[in-house]
């Protein structure tokens, strides 16, 4: 009975999973066709589910905006913090961490929704807020990195750099994503390298 007990408790919590995911995935529909509108109406209707269903799982539209937030920004952190051979210089491991970044803004469908109009908005400021201070405290890290292993000068204050860095490469993404037709990603990516590197001081 037990076992039974169990089975049925895993399935309802699959379902609920689920569920979720499905309400999320129209959500994030609504949003990229409504330019980072919505209501929790519209989602329900979307996704198949009543609005009651959809309040339970998400609490609010702040709820439910906040997950996607953080959904966006976890698929962003696995590609800004993917594991790269600690051997290869520094530089060279980091353009090629570039690359991955903007490859991933220019293709992840909620990324001129999130870092554009979403950004904006008293809704969603404070967790938009708090998951770019990570990356910004990523970016301190790896220069922290970059300066213990002799690769970047010790004159460089990671702290400045760091924030000073993440700032401008979120910029001038959004400002290519924007443009038509957009800068190709290899060129885009050798041009804010080159800030980058004139930020640390560093050969490009």
């Amino acid at each position: 009975m037990a076992m039974a007990g169990q089975s049925k408790t895993a399935d309802s919590s699959d379902r609920k999973i689920v569920r979720a995911a499905k309400i999320l995935a129209a959500a994030e529909m609504i949003l990229r066709e409504a330019d980072g509108e919505l209501e929790m109406g519209q989602v329900a209707d979307q996704a198949g589910v009543s609005v009651g269903l959809a309040y339970h799982y998400f609490g609010s539209k702040s709820g439910m905006l906040g997950a996607i937030i953080h959904a966006f920004y976890d698929r962003y952190n696995q590609v800004a913090n993917q594991y790269i051979d600690p051997d290869i210089e520094w530089g060279v491991r980091e353009k090629r961490r570039l690359m991955a970044v903007v490859e991933f803004l220019y293709n992840d469908p909620m990324a001129p929704i999130i870092l554009g109009k979403m950004a904006q908005t008293n809704q969603v400021a404070a967790v938009e807020s708090a998951r770019h201070e990570e990356m910004i405290e990523m970016a301190i890290r790896n220069i922290r990195s970059g300066i213990k292993r002799g690769d970047i000068g010790s004159h460089i204050d990671p702290t400045i750099a760091g924030a000073a860095i993440t700032g401008a490469i979120r910029s001038g993404i959004m400002h290519a994503m924007g443009m038509r037709p957009r800068p190709d990603s290899a060129k885009l990516t050798h041009q804010i390298w080159g800030m980058i590197a004139g930020a640390l001081d560093i050969e490009r």
